[in-house]
C-alpha cells in the first residue's frame, strides 16, 4: 500500500491484516518502487496524489520495469473526477477506488484482482508445460528420425485401414518409414508418408504375406518369415513384424550375404 497519509495506511493496514493478507505500507513513491523491487508484491493499493512523486509517476514507472509490469494497480484516490479516473487507467491502473470507501468494496475488489491473477498465472504455467512437451516431442522425433537413417534395416510403422461397415482391414497407411524401406518401394519416404500402398506392393511380392500381417494386428503374434525380393532373385530379406496398437511395426533385415 503505497499513500503518504499515515492514517489512511493505518486504517487499511488494520482491516487486511484481519482478513489474513500480509501487508506491506510505505509512505512515497520511491519508497514503493523500491520495496517492489526487493519483494515483489501481488498487487499494490496505490494513492495519487503524493508529493515528490504521484500515483500516476509511480505506475507508470512500474509498467516500464520489465519484472514489476504485471504487478497489478488498484488506485485509490479522493479525486473523483472523470478526467482522473481515465489517466489512472491509461497509467496502466488496473481499478480505481474513490475515497471515501467502504472497506467491504476495496476488499472484493483487491480479491477480484488477486483471482485474475492466479487465473493468469495457471494459464502461463499451462503453456509453460505445452512449450516443454512441444520441444521434448521435436527432440525426440528428431532422435528417431536420425536413428531410422542411420541403421542399416529397413524399419517402418504401418496404421490399419478398416472398412467403415465391416470393420476388417483393407489395407496399412504408412506413417513411419526409413531411407531403407523408401529405396525396396523405389520411391521418397515424403511420397510413402500416409499412403496406402502395401496391399498393392504384396500383390507383386507375396500376396499371403498381406493376410499374415492382418493376422499380427488382430492376434497378436509376431510375424518372422523370409522372403526373396524381387521375385526369383537371390535377394533374401527377413521380415520381422510386432503389433503395435491397430497396425504393427515391421523390421526388414537383407540376409543376402548370409547364404
Amino acid at each position: 500500500m503505497v499513500d503518504d497519509l499515515p492514517e489512511n495506511l493505518q486504517l487499511l493496514s488494520d482491516l487486511l491484516t484481519t482478513l489474513g493478507y500480509s501487508v506491506r505500507s510505505v509512505t512515497s513513491g520511491r519508497m514503493a518502487l523500491k520495496t517492489a523491487k526487493v519483494k515483489r508484491p501481488d498487487l499494490i493499493l496505490l494513492d495519487i496524489k503524493m508529493p515528490d512523486m504521484d500515483g500516476y509517476q509511480v505506475c507508470q514507472a512500474l509498467k516500464a520495469d520489465e519484472d514489476l509490469r504485471d504487478i497489478p494497480v488498484i488506485f485509490i484516490s479522493a479525486l473523483d473526477d472523470v478526467f482522473d479516473k481515465v489517466k489512472a487507467f491509461w497509467s496502466g491502473g488496473v481499478d480505481y477506488i474513490a475515497k471515501p470507501f467502504q472497506s467491504e468494496e476495496v476488499v472484493v475488489r483487491l480479491e477480484n484482482q488477486l483471482t485474475i491473477q492466479k487465473q493468469k498465472q495457471v494459464l502461463q504455467d499451462e503453456i509453460s508445460r505445452r512449450k516443454e512437451t512441444e520441444e521434448m516431442l521435436y527432440q525426440s522425433r528428431a532422435l528417431l528420425t536420425s536413428v531410422l537413417n542411420s541403421v542399416l534395416d529397413g524399419i517402418a510403422a504401418l496404421q490399419a485401414v478398416r472398412d467403415p461397415n465391416t470393420c476388417e482391414i483393407v489395407d496399412f497407411r504408412c506413417l513411419v518409414v526409413n531411407p531403407v524401406i523408401a529405396k525396396l518401394f523405389d520411391r521418397n519416404r515424403e511420397d510413402l508418408i500416409g499412403k496406402l500402398v502395401l496391399r498393392k506392393f504384396l500383390k507383386r511380392v507375396k500376396p499371403d504375406l498381406f493376410q499374415k500381417l492382418v493376422d499380427v494386428v488382430e492376434t497378436g503374434y509376431t510375424l518372422d518369415e523370409t522372403i526373396n525380393y524381387p521375385a526369383n532373385s537371390n535377394s533374401i530379406y527377413q521380415i520381422i513384424a510386432v503389433k503395435l496398437g491397430d497396425g504393427f511395426t515391421v523390421t526388414l533385415k537383407d540376409n543376402s550375404n548370409k547364404l
